[in-house]
């Protein structure tokens, strides 16, 4: 193959490689990850071995707090690993290439996040609506919406419980039996 050739299957290559970065940053920016944290992540996936901050930096052309902020959050989302190993007492980093588990775990935290955060507030003021209903200076108007609200906090309430079954669920991975 002569090298022009070569050259061409590269660029278009990578091209096809920036159109899926480019398709993760956005779709990631859906689920509350910044868009640069998607493109690190897109470039991580692509990587075929570990990467330090610096080597990020590089890739991406941005400030190291930026960067740090970017990996941070990967991290935390478990996307992407931070090895026990160094390069040259540098930290790395490994992207989780496994969708089907970087989903999981993405969804599973977010979810469960959100899950606590709710059952926490609705816990709360299903105790605070319970005792205005059954105060006895309360008028008829003032505890019939009390008792709307009640009734709508114990549906969400129904909604997180099954929730938490779909978080638990995907945790130990039933939806994708069929795909490992």
């Amino acid at each position: 193959m002569s090298q022009d050739r070569e050259n061409y299957i590269t660029e278009q290559r990578l091209h096809i490689r920036q159109k899926v970065i480019d398709a993760i940053a956005e779709t990631m920016d859906l689920y509350g990850a910044t868009p640069s944290s998607g493109q690190l992540y897109g470039i991580m996936f692509f990587e075929n071995s570990p990467m330090t901050l610096d080597e990020m930096k590089v890739r991406m052309n941005m400030s190291k707090s930026n960067m740090s902020y970017a990996v941070r959050s990967l991290v935390e989302s478990q996307m992407v690993k931070k090895l026990e190993e160094k390069q040259d007492r540098k930290e790395l980093y490994l992207a989780e290439v496994d969708f089907f588990l970087a989903f999981q775990n993405f969804f599973t935290l977010k979810l469960q996040r959100e899950i606590n955060v709710m059952t926490e507030a609705i816990s709360k003021a299903l105790l605070e609506l319970t005792e205005i209903i059954i105060d006895e200076h309360i008028t008829d108007q003032e505890r019939n919406l009390a008792l709307q609200d009640l009734y709508k906090l114990r549906h969400g309430q129904t909604y997180y419980e099954w929730l938490q079954k779909f978080v638990d669920a995907l945790k130990r991975g039933e939806y994708f039996k069929d795909f490992s």
